[in-house]
């Protein structure tokens, strides 16, 4: 006979290694939409700054 716990072992770890690919796939997934917002952001900081600047020239 087979041992159950090996068995349910045998198929809890490759479940484990997949559900972490999964995740680590959305997270990619998700900076590289969150990328473009940030570089925005900067942009928009960077303008501020000129304005500032010119204020107070």
């Amino acid at each position: 006979m087979f041992n159950i716990g090996d068995v349910l072992w045998q198929l809890f770890y490759p479940a484990l290694l997949v559900l972490l690919f999964v995740m680590v796939v959305k997270e990619v997934r998700f900076f590289i939409k969150l990328m473009p917002k940030m570089n925005n952001l900067d942009n928009k900081r960077d303008e501020l700054h000129e304005r500032l600047k010119k204020k107070d020239e």
